[in-house]
């Protein structure tokens, strides 16, 4: 009867490939995230789009910025496991894409009619519960909208899309 032998080369080749993809593993949760992390210095002409219009004073505003000013705006504050690889990783696509989609910060810049077009959308994904995104909702409960919560909001973004004409 033939009995199967580790050679010694082998067995510690496998005590090394688990050992070396822990150390990795540490390498880029402790320093993962500081590499491609922007850096950018506020400076005081950074504008905080909650003091702009259409958001300053209006409950609305206040609600959107709550629920949604997190990853629709350079405010963006990021939770500690906000910079934890892989999950950093993650967290800043989401941000980024919806940075992309709409980005309360530069509301300004935007043209009268996509400031229209954006206001009219926001009862739509608010609605019908796309955004904030359930996964997102899930940590972050200040982010959740009750049905009052969204009906003043489409009652805001209606409010303000009459002024944008």
């Amino acid at each position: 009867m033939a009995i199967l032998r580790f050679d010694e080369g082998a067995t510690s080749l496998m005590k090394v490939i688990p050992l070396t993809i822990l150390v990795l593993m540490l390498a880029l949760i402790a320093f993962g995230s500081s590499l491609s992390r922007k850096r950018t210095k506020a400076t005081p002409d950074v504008r905080d789009y909650r003091y702009a219009d259409p958001f300053r004073g209006s409950e609305g505003g206040k609600t959107l910025a709550r629920a949604c000013g997190n990853c629709h705006s350079n405010q963006t504050e990021l939770p500690w496991y906000g910079h934890v690889v892989p999950l950093s990783w993650w967290i800043n696509r989401h941000v980024r894409e919806g940075r992309q989609a709409l980005n309360f910060t530069e509301w300004t810049t935007y043209s009268a009619r996509r400031q229209r077009d954006e206001l009219e959308s926001i009862c739509g994904v608010v609605s019908n519960g796309r955004m904030p995104p359930v996964s997102y909702r899930v940590l972050h409960p200040e982010s959740r909208l009750e049905a009052e919560d969204k009906k003043l909001l489409c009652a805001w973004a209606a409010n303000e899309s009459e002024h944008e004409k």
